[in-house]
């Protein structure tokens, strides 16, 4: 039986990865998109796409509940932190399934001040972090830093390492957070300061219902997208990235979940950051959604982490499934204006014919792992 599915935010980057994923899957789907942008809307590979207003808009939810009844969507499937927000806010006025953590919860991970807190209470290992009050609080907060080479700032709240950077001193993270606050209208307050964490960064994807995992997978950022052409070098999105497994932190992102909500239901994108002796930190998670770079997770799994979305939202998921049974070693190369490409390591030493392996310079954290 065909589903029809309501995509959230097609057109983007995120949104048709998720399109791509849902296509290469064993279901049977009829793919209806939206988008608050034309052009997002003329660059979508749904089925049909609609124009609708952004989601803070007074109208929003009136547009999906009038496109859920015309189009005969079964199942809402939002794609970025607003929609995830506004669904799980709105769901009992959605005539169409809403697989999705409660509203408290997606409150809570939005916020990065205040998931960062709980967590650190609870006792996790998250980064120390202060959050600004005014910018004249700049240098009392760096203070009550533990002392540290550098000191990454980024606003409390949105995705995609906007506004983020390292800085080396209180001055830098002055003229930083200024230049935020005077050409983008951000103000001092939705500032943090924290110490810079300078090992190694996973991405965690997991999937859980009514506190069961269901499936869980694990990637590395290796390099990163548009890196080059930030002032921090880095972003929340990988050029390249690698499917890696690390028991101690796949324990340390489920207990910091069930820290969170003691009965995990839905997608919850987890990023961690080591520090300089290798301990991983817990730094933010993506919840509701999940990640722009799917495309690797989803490829990598026994199953396909889109269609297990799909099958919890309808109650067809295999309850007998190993939830961690995904492959290592597979790369993810990402460009602008081309596909993704997800290729295991023995297919590309194949195509570099090099049997010395020592291409792995350009990659010095695979040493010793594959």
């Amino acid at each position: 039986m065909k589903r029809r599915l309501l995509l959230l935010g097609v057109g983007s980057g995120g949104g048709n990865n998720l399109i791509r994923s849902l296509r290469k899957s064993s279901l049977d789907l009829h793919l209806v998109g939206t988008n608050c942008l034309p052009q997002c809307v003329a660059k979508s590979t749904a089925d049909e796409t609609y124009l609708i207003p952004e989601s803070s808009s007074p109208d929003y939810l009136d547009h999906v509940v009038g496109l859920i009844k015309k189009t005969k969507a079964e199942l809402v499937f939002p794609t970025s932190d607003r929609e995830v927000a506004a669904m799980s806010r709105d769901r009992d006025k959605i005539p169409a399934r809403v697989f999705l953590p409660p509203y408290d919860i997606v409150s809570l991970c939005q916020n990065k001040d205040a998931f960062v807190r709980t967590l650190s209470q609870a006792g996790k290992a998250v980064p120390t972090a202060v959050q600004l009050t005014g910018i004249d609080d700049i240098e009392t907060c760096i203070a009550q830093l533990p002392p540290s080479e550098k000191y990454w700032v980024r606003p409390r709240r949105g995705s995609g390492s906007k506004g983020a950077t390292w800085v080396r001193t209180a001055d830098q993270a002055r003229k930083w957070i200024e230049l935020w606050v005077e050409l983008r209208g951000f103000k001092a307050d939705d500032f943090q300061i924290a110490n810079f964490l300078p090992g190694r960064d996973y991405n965690v994807q997991t999937i859980w219902k009514n506190g069961r995992l269901i499936r869980a997978t694990m990637v590395e950022r290796l390099t990163y997208y548009g890196g080059e052409q930030r002032l921090s070098g880095m972003s929340s999105s990988p050029e390249i990235a690698i499917s890696v497994r690390d028991d101690a932190a796949f324990e340390n992102v489920f207990d910091a979940i069930k820290t969170l909500t003691p009965v995990p239901h839905g997608s919850f994108n987890v990023d961690m950051k080591g520090d300089a002796d290798g301990k991983m930190h817990l730094t933010e998670i993506n919840i509701g959604r999940l990640p722009m770079i799917t495309t690797i997770h989803d490829a990598i799994g026994r199953t396909n982490g889109a269609e297990a979305y799909v099958k919890c939202a309808f109650d067809e998921e295999d309850a007998e499934a190993n939830p961690i049974d995904f492959t290592e070693g597979v790369f993810l190369f990402r460009e602008l204006d081309m596909d993704p490409v997800v290729i295991h390591i023995s297919e590309l030493e194949r195509r570099l014919a090099d049997p010395t392996g020592k291409w792995r310079e350009h990659y010095p954290t695979l040493a010793g792992r594959f």
